[in-house]
């Protein structure tokens, strides 16, 4: 199957909601009691629209032989600053059908993501996963992420 690694447009939305949904479904609210699983159904339509508008982000969707979205995802370039000296980019959100893995879906949406971040000269790429999420965490270290800090909490 020929699978289409693009840019989002504004006729990807609904998929890209749809798989926004499972990926909470699947991970975030399994993950963290406080992360809402209705989220991505009541806000995701404004949020990746008002995304597809700005400069310095990156909306992609893989697409099946029908344009179907299969996958996405989600990145975001933050220029260089008197804090940062250099331009980075944050993997903000990915996900790929549970039928579609295993086909370097998530491997091309993440080199994809690289190279419009190099275009961009950004110097560092940052990704999070939730530390019980053992596959994601193989699978960014696959495309070379490493860990770079640990993220601490506590419930109340």
């Amino acid at each position: 199957m020929d699978i289409d690694i693009r840019r989002a447009a504004s006729a990807d939305v609904a998929g890209l909601v749809a798989l926004s949904a499972a990926l909470f479904a699947e991970d975030g609210a399994t993950r963290d009691r406080l992360r809402n699983p209705g989220w991505p159904l009541e806000n995701g339509h404004t949020w990746i629209e008002g995304l597809l508008a700005t400069p310095d982000a990156l909306v992609l969707v893989a697409a099946g032989g029908d344009g179907t979205a299969i996958g996405y995802l989600i990145g975001q370039f933050y220029a260089a600053s008197a804090m940062w000296t250099g331009a980075r980019t944050e993997l903000v959100s990915t996900y790929v059908m549970p039928g579609y893995r295993g086909r370097n879906v998530g491997g091309s949406l993440v080199e994809a993501f690289f190279a419009w971040s190099r275009e961009r000269g950004a110097k560092r790429f940052h990704v999070t996963a939730y530390a019980a999420n053992g596959a994601a965490i193989r699978f960014y270290r696959r495309h070379g992420f490493a860990p770079l800090s640990v993220e601490l909490g506590a419930n109340a």
